[in-house]
């Protein structure tokens, strides 16, 4: 990372950016730390300010409600009828009017109660209520009387806001002067209006709100576990607040879930507002960073791009840099440099080229009296011997070898045809010579005729394998054998003659690595520097034992394509 700051182009992007971050930062540390800290606790004041005036008003109407239910024993006219009717001062009908009586004027007219009921315990099948509460409480009496019943053993005298039948119930035993339990009263009562207040706020706010009135409610929540107040769980959306609050005849709990969109909508606002007024520095930003990119780091990359290609060997690389400002005059100066040097060294590449090629013409030129002077030796030699017939062929052959080594000294690459007349003109000699003594063999495929090779490559091997190898034997086998490989072309000169000893073998290996310090096997020694020159490693050739008792000089060269005119500074 530290090298990578020390480039220009980083570092001046690294300025822009801090211009700009910079006071974006530090008004946007204000708004968040200080001015939408100090918004969300005004907002979160004012909801539990809310709340806390709800629940003042929705206890109120709780305690309306219980205290309408105490006020069926402090009243003591259902108590009165009781006791008349247990002691059988009264009739059943007078019973129920008076207690039908009471209920209605009591109970008939109060909004909150959905319907008001009165059994006594000796008789609870004879249940006593208002004239508009028929369906609830019949349903009550089908339903939850029972539950009602069981309720009551351990509720004592206190209230005690219950569920059943489908209605959220006010339950309350009927106590004698003697605090003997004698029946019960049930209130149904409407929880809308009773939590009105707080169904209000839930709405205001879009809050989904739990309740939990005595039994009655949300009691499958674990209310204990949550903390009061106002607090936020993890990984929610939500706001939640938590009122609890309790007397000796109820207990009531209730949880907002308020959205945090609803809750904080303003405050994200404003900050939407003011993130997009920041986003309106994004365009100037935009344009600055293209003047520098255009006018400072493209430059400025070009002008590193070249000289990476240089230092990778691309010469004369120029940049398109124009202007009359500092990077401008620096780009031309750098392009003029470049192809100054790039001429400089082409010039010195081409004087190292004549070079080389006088180096390679110069080994030519010391086979050419070698195998000539051969080649006039069995001229005289058959014209002692046989007569004059078969000069004029042996002259013929002699004139090919003679094109090969001075007709075409300006070239060094030909075609594997041209090699392969060489040295069958250079076998006819060599046939005269040991006529019978000697069998040739050879195999060249014809797709490997087009191939080009360098000059004089095989025939100095056919001389080294009859020279060291047949002549000294008195005669043997000489075969010729081409074979193309994929992208290597291989030439096999054997032979069966003398075999090399292994005194000999290591000399031969060191005159074709370049250590011929003892003048020997120098056609050997002078194809393998040319090979070295032209191919540059690409190209080898050994001498060694092979089975059969055979002696095999192996050249291997790169597959090349047809070029009957190849130029002296093509192949290197």
């Amino acid at each position: 990372m530290l090298r990578a700051f020390k480039s220009i182009r980083v570092q001046i992007l690294a300025i822009v950016l801090v211009c700009y971050l910079t006071p974006t930062l530090l008004l946007g540390q204000y708004m968040g730390s200080v001015f939408f800290e100090d918004l969300r606790k005004k907002t979160e004041a004012a909801l539990t300010s809310g709340v806390e005036h709800a629940r003042a008003l929705t206890v109120q109407n709780i305690e309306q409600l219980v205290t309408l239910a105490k006020d069926a024993t402090y009243d003591g006219e259902l108590t009165s009828a009781y006791t008349q009717y247990s002691l059988g001062n009264i009739a059943d009908a007078e019973f129920l009017r008076l207690s039908r009586t009471y209920i209605e004027r009591k109970y008939g007219r109060e909004p909150e109660l959905t319907f008001s009921a009165y059994f006594t315990l000796e008789r609870p099948e004879l249940l006593i209520y208002n004239r508009a509460s028929y369906a609830p409480a019949q349903r009550f009496q089908e339903t939850a009387q029972a539950a009602a019943l069981a309720l009551g053993s351990e509720l004592d005298t206190k209230c005690l806001f219950w569920e059943g039948g489908g209605n959220v119930c006010l339950v309350r035993n009927l106590m004698n002067l003697k605090m003997q339990r004698f029946g019960m009263l049930v209130l149904g009562v409407d929880m809308n209006l009773v939590l009105a207040p707080l169904s209000d706020l839930a709405a205001a706010w879009d809050a989904q709100m739990d309740v939990k009135l005595g039994q009655a409610g949300a009691t499958q929540l674990n209310w204990d576990a949550l903390p009061s107040g106002l607090w936020e769980p993890e990984d929610s959306e939500h706001l939640i607040y938590t009122l609890k609050d309790e007397a000796r005849d109820w207990e009531l709990a209730v949880r907002l879930s308020i959205s945090k969109e609803r809750i904080y909508g303003e405050m994200w606002a404003f900050r939407r507002l003011m993130a997009g007024l920041l986003m309106l520095l994004v365009p100037i930003m935009a344009i600055m960073l293209w003047y520098v990119r255009r006018r400072i780091v493209k430059p400025i990359t070009l002008l590193a791009n070249a000289s990476k290609r240089i230092e990778a060997g691309e010469l004369g690389v120029t940049v398109p840099m124009h202007g009359d400002d500092e990077l401008g005059n620096l780009g031309q100066a750098f392009s003029r440099m470049s192809t100054r040097i790039a001429e400089l060294i082409d010039k010195t590449y081409k004087e190292e080229i004549a070079l080389r090629d006088a180096r390679i013409q110069a080994m030519q030129s010391r086979i050419n009296p070698h195998f000539i002077n051969n080649a006039l030796e069995s001229i005289n030699w058959q014209a002692r011997m046989e007569g004059c017939e078969k000069v004029s062929a042996m002259v013929e052959a002699l004139s090919v070898l003679l094109n090969a080594s001075m007709a075409k000294a300006n070239r060094r690459m030909v075609l594997l045809r041209e090699e392969v007349e060489v040295a069958e003109a250079y076998l006819y000699f060599v046939s005269q010579r040991f006529g019978d003594r000697l069998r040739v063999t050879c195999d060249i495929p014809s797709e490997a005729l087009g191939f080009t090779v360098p000059l004089l490559s095989i025939q100095p091997l056919l001389e080294n394998a009859i020279e060291h190898g047949i002549a000294p034997a008195g005669g043997g086998e000489l075969g010729l054998l081409c074979r193309l490989d994929g992208e290597r072309l291989t030439v096999k000169v054997t032979n069966s003659g003398q075999r090399i000893s292994p005194e000999d073998e290591k000399r031969i290996a060191l005159s074709l690595a370049g250590d011929n310090q003892g003048g020997t096997h120098l056609g050997l020694a002078n194809i393998s520097s040319r090979l070295r020159l032209i191919y540059e490693g690409a190209a080898g050739l050994t001498v060694s034992s092979g089975e059969r008792g055979l002696t095999v000089a192996r050249l291997t060269l790169p597959a090349r394509q047809p070029s009957a005119q190849a130029d002296t500074t093509e192949h290197i």
